[in-house]
């Protein structure tokens, strides 16, 4: 066992001291870490501000691609049914009511370019008397 003046010198010197080292490397750890962050808080925004953009251009092609599915299925459908224009046009935006984030200009514009898109195909497929060895039945 310990006599009593090393256990004195223990509790009263040796575990406060240590304490203390203890204390001060982790204050020193805490400056440098903020020390850190500080001088790299510009571009720790830079980066907050790019993912909160590609998660906006992320959800602006989820909801394009809603609104390109519908004119497929629209025309697919107006292909079947014999519809004309304006009725494809009112039922895909019966389809994606309150499905996209999209302005009306933005969906309009989105509708317009996949139905060229679409009809650019039909134009190739009519024009093209062979693909892949199997005759085209479009007429």
């Amino acid at each position: 066992m310990l006599n009593q003046s090393t256990q004195i010198l223990i509790n009263e010197i040796v575990i406060p001291v240590v304490g203390a080292g203890v204390i001060t490397i982790l204050a020193l750890v805490r400056n440098e870490i903020k020390a850190f962050l500080n001088a790299h808080k510009a571009f720790i925004e830079k980066q907050e501000v790019v993912l909160q953009a590609s998660i906006g251009i992320e959800q602006y092609n989820k909801d394009k691609q809603i609104v390109k599915d519908a004119v497929y299925a629209a025309e697919q459908l107006g292909k079947e049914f014999d519809w004309r224009g304006e009725l494809k046009h009112s039922k895909v935006l019966e389809m994606i009511e309150g499905k996209t984030g999209l302005s009306d200009e933005e969906i309009y514009n989105v509708i317009k370019s996949t139905i060229l898109e679409v009809n650019g195909l039909e134009d190739f497929n009519i024009g093209t008397k062979q693909v892949a060895g199997v005759q085209s039945t479009n007429k």
